[in-house]
């Protein structure tokens, strides 16, 4: 952008004339021991966590099946609702949240279980054997009887979320416990979102891992924002689940990539 840099100040990213003053900052003296700059990694630090309420379970209990839930207690995305006796929609959907996924960790694998029981997660194909599992639904099925186990891949995203209009904000520009980066005047926060079963085949196989591997996120995940909501859809019988709907919509800002450079090489 001719003319123009990149300011960061207090986590408010913004652009301003090459020419501007810089904004100043008073560092605070410290008196005593040094103590070592630690870089803690990404597995030393605790995120809110993104995840899709379903028809079942305690989060499907708590909120419309379909709305996407930031924390357990944030909602971003809420379906449509239908009137069951006149097929009439009683109350729209929200507009999808705009999202952008920064970077994925290494693909891991997690034992499909059900009733709510944690699954064993394991790190490669060659640790699914060993657990006893596999990867092939027809093998699975097969041996299920004698005690095979089924694991999926798991893609844990690191997303940027794009406060939705409908979340109310304080007076002051960063005032926000939850949205606390501000970038081009938008609040946004930084979540992780476990992507399994259907949600890894919607999400990371049929739009950003696609999208990574065809070019058109060749200059890397964060160059491009996208729209996420939610569609219910039908399988072999009656089985119905939630998963996530993702569109692009608009190509990141030079500020918002040098949030993403701040946040993936601190």
């Amino acid at each position: 952008m001719p003319g123009v840099t990149i300011e960061c100040v207090n986590n408010t990213y913004r652009a301003v004339p090459a020419d501007a003053e810089p904004a100043t900052c008073t560092a605070v003296a410290t008196v005593g021991p040094v103590l070592g700059d630690k870089i803690p990694s990404f597995d030393e630090i605790k995120l809110a966590r993104i995840n899709l309420a379903q028809n079942i379970g305690a989060l499907g209990a708590q909120f419309d099946p379909g709305s996407i839930i930031l924390d357990q207690r944030i909602e971003l995305f809420i379906p449509q609702k239908m009137d069951a006796k006149t097929g009439n929609v009683s109350r729209p959907a929200s507009k999808p949240v705009i999202v952008c996924v920064l970077a994925f960790k290494a693909t891991r694998f997690c034992e499909k279980t059900s009733g709510g029981v944690p699954g064993i997660i394991v790190a490669t194909e060659e640790d699914v054997r060993k657990a006893g599992g596999t990867l092939d639904y027809k093998e699975f099925k097969l041996k299920e009887k004698d005690g095979m186990k089924r694991f999926e891949q798991l893609a844990d995203a690191l997303v940027a979320i794009q406060r939705p209009e409908f979340i109310a904000c304080g007076e002051r520009i960063n005032d926000d416990p939850d949205f606390g980066f501000t970038i081009d005047g938008k609040h946004y926060a930084l979540a992780l979102w476990a992507l399994r079963g259907t949600a890894y085949t919607a999400a990371a196989k049929g739009v950003f891992f696609r999208d990574r591997a065809m070019g058109c996120l060749r200059a890397g995940y964060p160059t491009w924002h996208y729209a996420l909501s939610s569609v219910e859809r039908s399988w072999t019988g009656t089985n119905k689940a939630w998963v996530p709907v993702c569109i692009p919509v608009a190509k990141s800002s030079e500020a918002f990539l040098m949030f993403a450079r701040d946040v993936l090489n601190p």
